[in-house]
């Protein structure tokens, strides 16, 4: 019986790991790195973008971890369009690339941008994977990751998804984003988006 317990807690464990959008592998806090080009990171096996050699699994350090964790708190708190708790994870100073807008510092983001997105949402999902930090010092890092969102909007069926990429530094001891760029997939031949069709 106990095992079944173990068993069945284990199982809970990566099935909420990979519905929350992160992947197998970073629940179990690992990177894959080349041994020639450390500067390589991945969330899975493969080989290097540099040398082509294959990629080895390596443990994060406490830092990457800290900013694993970070994408998790900001995704549930993106989820209960928690604005509060998300300006908690900007600096004022936070500059937001968003296809072709740009949005500068969170009192802009957040009045003119995020806050009425995160009102208008219904049965929204939202998540990033693949989050791979790039610790630059102590109190410097960038993360790249994949993003996906669904939504309705009024009328507008929202089903979008892409890369990010953000700059963070460390502030008071908490980390705080400095910079976002975001990049949608590309939308089929003839310019119209999924949604649009």
């Amino acid at each position: 019986m106990k095992s079944i317990r173990r068993i069945a807690f284990v199982l809970v464990v990566m099935l909420t790991a990979v519905s929350s959008g992160t992947s197998a592998r970073q629940a179990a806090a690992e990177l894959f790195t080349c041994s020639m080009h450390p500067h390589v990171l991945e969330t899975k096996a493969g080989t290097c973008s540099v040398c082509a050699m294959a990629l080895t699994a390596r443990a994060m350090t406490p830092v990457e971890k800290e900013l694993v964790d970070f994408f998790k708190a900001y995704d549930a708190a993106f989820l209960a369009k928690d604005l509060a708790r998300l300006a908690t994870m900007y600096s004022p100073e936070t500059v937001v690339y968003e296809g072709s807008g740009i949005d500068r510092g969170w009192k802009d983001y957040s009045e003119t941008h995020l806050g009425p997105e995160l009102k208008s949402f219904e049965n929204l999902e939202f998540g990033h994977s693949n989050v791979v930090p790039h610790v630059l010092a102590d109190n410097a890092a960038y993360v790249t990751a994949d993003y996906m969102i669904k939504a309705r909007m009024a009328e507008r069926v929202l089903d979008s998804g892409g890369l990010a990429t953000f700059v963070l530094s460390k502030d008071g001891g908490a980390w705080k984003i400095r910079h976002t760029a975001t990049a949608a997939r590309r939308r089929p031949a003839g310019g119209l988006s999924p949604e649009s069709r």
